[in-house]
């Protein structure tokens, strides 16, 4: 068929057509912040040593049918333009991908940024996964996820995670029990970097006797 011999809105209904086309796949993409572990206190990043900026991180879901590139994509908190790590990889559908504070600190030092890592305040934070779409004057940043993560969050080794069953965010505080009022209520589940959010308790490993347990400490 030769476009150019048809009448104008024929010519622009089929371009919007080849546009649909072209763009469903990228709106198909669907991501999101699955969980936060803002003050880590032990090596999480697994190498050898702990470090409070390198051993924070943040995982993304993949929630859409479609694999995404994730070098479009950025993390950053909402308090300045600054972005702290550039993504990488490839999230297949349904998947997840763990990005630690060490990367970011590589990260800003590769591209001559201050190496503040996730930079994820104590106190609280909103963090925003953002988007980097081709348009003709170079790219658009969109906001496609923000996270608040609020202060009693953010204490030693609880991590923030979604809960898809009920559509909101849950504590697991397995690691430091939380027995305050406000919500996120803990859930004694444990931080789960790289795996989906199935509450998994904190349990002995091995059964024993009280009478057994006070013999080794004789």
């Amino acid at each position: 068929m030769n476009l150019l011999s048809k009448p104008l809105p024929v010519l622009l209904l089929c371009c919007l057509i080849l546009a649909v086309f072209w763009l469903a796949p990228q709106a198909q993409a669907e991501l999101i912040i699955n969980e936060v572990m803002g003050d880590p206190f032990q090596d999480w990043d697994g190498d050898g040593t702990f470090n409070y900026r390198g051993d924070e991180w943040i995982e993304v879901l993949n929630e859409g049918p479609v694999a995404e590139d994730m070098s479009f994509y950025w993390l950053r908190d909402s308090y300045g333009d600054d972005f702290h790590l550039q993504l990488h990889g490839i999230i297949l559908p349904g998947e997840v991908a763990v990005y630690y504070g060490s990367e970011a600190v590589a990260w800003q030092q590769l591209h001559g940024y201050s190496t503040l890592g996730f930079s994820i305040n104590n106190g609280g934070d909103t963090l925003e996964l953002v988007k980097s779409i081709p348009d003709p004057g170079g790219s658009v940043l969109v906001v496609v996820d923000t996270v608040t993560i609020l202060d009693h969050e953010a204490e030693d080794d609880r991590s923030s995670g979604w809960d898809p069953d009920t559509n909101s965010w849950t504590l697991n505080d397995a690691l430091n029990p939380y027995t305050g009022g406000f919500d996120p209520q803990g859930t004694s589940c444990q931080p789960s970097p790289g795996r989906a959010n199935d509450c998994v308790p904190l349990v002995a490993a091995e059964n024993t006797t009280w009478g057994d347990l006070k013999s080794h400490y004789r």
